[in-house]
């Protein structure tokens, strides 16, 4: 099958890809507009410009791509592979991932606004510098995930693993986790809790 689908500045609306194979392709000013694309795999590509409105990914392997700053509104991501991936610089709102492995993720300097992670893998992933608003890790595995110099506006990580995750104090005051999670937050900080 020819490579029609992500060709330089091409604009695709209410379009449905299914079992479609493409790798190691470079393109720019990709968009979908109410679409699906399920068990798509694009891995190791680079998708500058990206843009993702309205659409979902389902089965997808994206794994080790670069999505950099790409645009992502209103889309669903499901039972989907991005191990490695980037969305460095890239702004993603209204978006939920659901199932999904994303460890070694990268969304560095990106903005993240009303997004929920639902039982995902995020490990190791960077989130450094990362604006997040209205985010949810909703029963996802955040282990060692880098959250340096990111800011933070009401993020909840509840039922989530949490452990040698990277968060700067001044984020404590936004964030929402359960009890089983505090001892590990104040650990953080440097206490010690005894009876």
């Amino acid at each position: 099958m020819q490579n029609n689908y992500f060709k330089n500045n091409s604009e695709h609306k209410e379009l449905n890809i299914k079992n479609y194979f493409l790798s190691k392709t470079k393109t720019r000013g990709v968009n979908f507009y109410l679409s699906s694309l399920i068990n798509v795999d694009i891995t190791e590509s680079e998708l500058i410009d990206f843009e993702f409105v309205s659409s979902q990914l389902k089965n997808c392997n994206i794994s080790n791509t670069e999505l950099e700053k790409c645009y992502f509104k209103n889309s669903l991501i499901t039972n989907s592979k991005a191990t490695g991936t980037s969305f460095a610089d890239g702004i993603i709102k209204n978006t939920k991932f659901k199932k999904s492995k994303l460890n070694l993720i990268n969304f560095r300097f990106a903005d993240l606004e009303n997004i929920n992670f639902n039982d995902c893998i995020l490990t190791d992933a960077n989130f450094q510098g990362v604006k997040l608003k209205n985010v949810s890790f909703i029963n996802c595995d955040l282990k060692t995930a880098d959250f340096s110099q990111a800011s933070f506006k009401n993020i909840d990580l509840r039922k989530s693993n949490i452990e040698g995750i990277k968060i700067e104090i001044n984020n404590f005051k936004e964030l929402t986790i359960d009890p089983s999670q505090a001892v590990y937050i104040i650990s953080l900080l440097g206490l010690t809790v005894a009876n």
